[in-house]
């Protein structure tokens, strides 16, 4: 009797929480990216790949709650699409360590640069998903510096493809560009969370 009690009982799993959890690993993998995207180093570089492990267990603990949960406090399609998005970040810096490596490239002064402004920008996402719980702070407003900070990683990369050495080997120049193009894969994974964060609020108000 108790158990057919308490399948009747609505269940509302704390699915914000969980969306925070996920914004939070990818804080901390994205911080270890920046690290590495200074200075190559190898620990950073097993942070990153461990942070999106934790970051996958994450998203998928946030899928089992959306299953079972009758109601959550922004929409269903919004939370699974938030943390899709959220887990796209930290895919995105794995894959660009990753290239990084198998072409033996080291970072330079501008990875670094990109590097330090994709943290900045995954921090404010961070702090938009946690401010969707809150009745402060407006998530579009964390949402907008995640954008703005994104945004600048182009000055960075356009600086980055104009110091390629024109006389360098093709090896190294194709290495330089994938990797870049990770950066700037990166830059449009944060993007992309900060578009459905504020499509996210619209459809809550």
């Amino acid at each position: 009797m108790t158990e057919r009690l308490r399948w009747f009982l609505p269940h509302h799993p704390d699915v914000l929480g969980l969306l925070r959890n996920q914004a939070d690993v990818t804080c901390e993998g994205v911080a270890a990216f920046a690290r590495w995207s200074a200075t190559g180093d190898g620990a950073d570089a097993r942070a990153v790949r461990d942070a999106e492990h934790d970051g996958d267990d994450l998203r998928h603990e946030l899928l089992q709650a959306l299953s079972t949960a009758l109601t959550t406090p922004i929409e269903q399609e919004d939370a699974y699409a938030l943390s899709e998005r959220i887990d796209e970040v930290l895919d995105r810096a794995k894959d660009t360590v990753r290239v990084a490596e198998a072409f033996g490239w080291r970072p330079n002064e501008h990875t670094a640069a990109m590097g330090g402004r994709i943290e900045e920008a995954t921090r404010h996402l961070s702090d938009a998903v946690a401010s969707l719980s809150t009745k402060g702070e407006h998530p579009g407003d964390h949402a907008e510096l995640a954008i703005k900070a994104a945004r600048s990683v182009e000055h960075s990369l356009l600086a980055a493809f104009a110091a390629l050495p024109r006389d360098g080997s093709s090896w190294d120049r194709t290495a330089a560009i994938e990797v870049y193009r990770g950066y700037s894969d990166l830059e449009h994974a944060v993007l992309r969370v900060a578009d459905r964060t504020w499509y996210a609020v619209l459809r809550a108000m």
